[in-house]
C-alpha cells in the first residue's frame, strides 16, 4: 500500500524483564470521511526492527510517499498486530 511517511524511530530496550525491539513509522493517512470528520490524520505503524538500516538511508526532509508492505503477526489468544515488513520510497522520493 502507498503511505505518506513523515519519519521513524527505533525502540529497543527492556521492560519488566521483557525485551522489545521494533520500529515506529509515522504516517499521514486519510480518515474515513463523515459528516463530522474530514481530511487526514497522523498514525503510527509498528515495523520490524530489521528495517532500521533501510530507513536510515531515506532522507526524511518532509513527507515521503513510500510503498509499505505489512503482515499480520499473531500475538496469542486469537489476537494479531499488523507489522510493517518492508518499506520502499517511491521513485520520485529522495533516498540516499
Amino acid at each position: 500500500m502507498k503511505m505518506n511517511v513523515c519519519g521513524w524511530s527505533h525502540k529497543k530496550g527492556d521492560f519488566d524483564g521483557r525485551s522489545y525491539d521494533y520500529v515506529v513509522i509515522y504516517c499521514i493517512s486519510r480518515m474515513e470521511q463523515k459528516d463530522i470528520q474530514r481530511g487526514a490524520a497522523g498514525i503510527d505503524m509498528r515495523g520490524d526492527s530489521s528495517l532500521v538500516e533501510k530507513l536510515r538511508k531515506i532522507e526524511f526532509t518532509g513527507i515521503i510517499q513510500c510503498e509499505v508492505e505489512t503482515e499480520a503477526r499473531a500475538t496469542g489468544k486469537g489476537q494479531f498486530v499488523e507489522t510493517v515488513v518492508n518499506i520502499v520510497p517511491s521513485l520520485s522520493s529522495k533516498a540516499a
